[in-house]
C-alpha cells in the first residue's frame, strides 16, 4: 500500500522520446489469466473475411523505425519497382475489399486492366466494381469501355446505378444505347420526362421519347400504346381545362361525367362518358364505380336507373361488375334516397345478406320484403310494431303482413281439405 502511495505522489518531469521503446519493464500478459469470451470469433467474422486481413496485413509493409539510409533508400527502391511491376490483381482486390487505398496507375495494359475488373466481379462487390469501372472510364476509350462491358452484366448494373444517381442522365441513355438495350433507355428516358414539373415542356418530351424509342422497330406495343394514350389524354386535358393538366384518366372521366348530358348516351363526341372510357381502356369496374359517384354527389338519381340496364331484342337486364353491397353502403354515405336503396337491394339474391344489408342502412320496405320472403311472421311482427302509426313504412308493413296471414290461412285449408 505504500510503495503505491509513493508511486501516485511521485512527480518527475521528463520529455518523451519516441525512439526509447523500453518495454523491459512492461510484464507479459498471460492467456490463462485473461477472460474467456462466451462468443466464438466465428461468429463474429466468418473464416473466409479473417484469413482475407490476416493475408492483407502480412502483405502490407511499413517503413521500420531506427533504419539506416542505406536500408531505408533498399525499401523505397523495392516500392518504386511493385508500382513499376504491379502486384496480381487479385491482391489489388482483396486490399479494397478490406478498406485499403490502393493505385490503380500502375495498372496500364488492356489485359491489365480487363484482370482488375474480372477479379472485382468475382469478389461479388459492388463498391469494388465500381471503383475499377470508373478506373476504366479515366484511362479507356469509350469504345473498349462499352465493349468490355457488354459480356459483363454486373459491372453494367452498378455503373448504369452510379450515373442514374449522380443525374448523369446523358452518360446512362449513352451506355444503354450502345450496348443495344434500347428498352432501358427509353424508360430512364420516360421518367425523366414524367418528373418535369412543367405541364407544357413534360407534353413535349414525352412527345419526343415517343417518336424516338417506342414509334421503332422493336419497341414494345404495350409501352408504344400506353404512351400514345397519356399523350392524347395531355393534350385533351389541355384543350378542355388547364385545371385538368396533370390530372389522372378517372379524375378526367369524373369531370367528363360531370359535363354530359346522360340523357344523350349516343352521342359519339369525345365528351361522351362511354367513348372516354373505350379510349382510354377504363375497365367495366372502374368506369361504374366513377359514374355512380358522381351522379349521386350530383344528386342526379334518375341516371342510376338506366346505369346498369342492358337493353336487348326481348327485354332490359341488370348488369353490374361491382359488388351491390359496396353499392348500397356507398349511396347510403351519399345520402341517396330510400327508394334507391330499395332498387339495389332488391337485386341482391342471398336473402339472408340482403336484410342484413337493408337493416344496416335502415331500408324498411326491403326488410319487410325479406322477412316475408322468409315466412318469419313472429319477426315481422317485431317489425311493424316497432314502426310509427300513419307513416308509409307501417301501412307497407300492415299490407305485407295482412296479406301473408290471408296466404297461410288459404294454404292451411288446402291442407286440411286433402286430409
Amino acid at each position: 500500500q505504500g510503495e503505491d502511495e509513493d508511486y501516485w505522489n511521485k512527480s518527475e518531469s521528463k520529455a518523451y522520446n519516441f525512439d526509447e521503446d523500453d518495454v523491459s519493464n512492461i510484464s507479459e500478459a498471460s492467456y490463462e489469466d485473461f477472460p474467456q469470451s462466451d462468443f466464438p470469433l466465428n461468429l463474429l467474422i466468418s473464416d473466409q473475411d479473417l484469413q482475407m486481413i490476416l493475408e492483407e496485413q502480412s502483405r502490407q509493409e511499413i517503413l521500420p523505425r531506427n533504419i539506416s539510409p542505406e536500408e531505408e533508400l533498399r525499401f523505397l527502391r523495392r516500392k518504386y519497382q511493385e508500382q513499376r511491376n504491379p502486384p496480381p490483381a487479385s491482391v489489388i482486390i482483396t486490399r479494397l475489399l478490406v478498406g485499403r487505398q490502393v493505385h490503380l496507375e500502375a495498372y496500364r495494359t488492356l489485359a491489365q486492366k480487363t484482370e482488375l475488373l474480372d477479379e472485382a466481379i468475382a469478389s461479388g462487390s459492388g463498391d469494388a466494381i465500381l471503383k475499377i469501372v470508373l478506373f476504366l472510364q479515366r484511362t479507356l476509350k469509350r469504345k473498349i469501355i462499352y465493349q468490355l462491358l457488354q459480356s459483363r452484366p454486373e459491372a453494367v448494373s452498378h455503373y448504369a446505378n452510379h450515373l442514374s444517381t449522380r443525374l448523369q442522365i446523358p452518360e446512362c441513355v449513352d451506355l444503354w444505347t450502345m450496348l443495344g438495350k434500347q428498352q432501358e433507355a427509353a424508360m430512364l428516358q420516360f421518367r425523366l420526362a414524367v418528373a418535369t414539373s412543367n405541364g407544357d415542356l413534360r407534353r413535349r418530351k414525352l412527345a419526343k421519347v415517343h417518336s424516338d424509342y417506342f414509334l421503332q422497330p422493336g419497341a414494345s406495343p404495350f409501352h408504344a400504346r400506353f404512351l400514345s394514350d397519356q399523350l392524347g389524354l395531355m393534350e385533351w386535358q389541355t384543350a378542355e381545362a388547364s385545371d385538368l393538366l396533370d390530372k389522372s384518366v378517372l379524375e378526367s372521366l369524373y369531370h367528363v361525367c360531370q359535363r354530359h348530358k346522360w340523357s344523350d348516351s349516343k352521342s359519339q363526341s369525345p365528351g361522351n362518358p362511354y367513348n372516354f372510357a373505350k379510349q382510354y381502356q377504363i375497365s367495366a369496374s372502374q368506369f361504374e364505380w366513377i359514374v355512380l359517384n358522381e351522379r349521386a354527389k350530383s344528386k342526379a338519381w334518375k341516371d342510376l336507373d338506366g346505369l346498369f340496364e342492358r337493353k336487348t331484342f326481348i327485354k332490359s337486364t341488370f348488369s353490374i361488375h361491382i359488388p351491390l353491397d359496396k353499392v348500397v353502403l356507398r349511396l347510403s354515405q351519399l345520402e341517396a334516397p330510400v327508394a334507391v336503396l330499395n332498387t339495389f337491394l332488391s337485386k341482391i339474391d342471398d336473402t339472408q345478406k340482403r336484410l342484413a344489408l337493408a337493416r344496416r342502412v335502415n331500408a324498411v320496405r326491403s326488410v319487410v320484403d325479406c322477412l316475408v320472403a322468409m315466412k318469419d311472421k313472429a319477426e315481422l311482427v317485431n317489425v311493424r310494431n316497432g314502426l310509427e302509426q300513419g307513416t308509409p313504412e307501417r301501412f307497407y308493413a300492415d299490407n305485407c303482413l295482412e296479406s301473408l296471414n290471408s296466404k297461410w290461412k288459404a294454404e292451411s285449408i288446402k291442407v286440411s281439405i286433402k286430409k
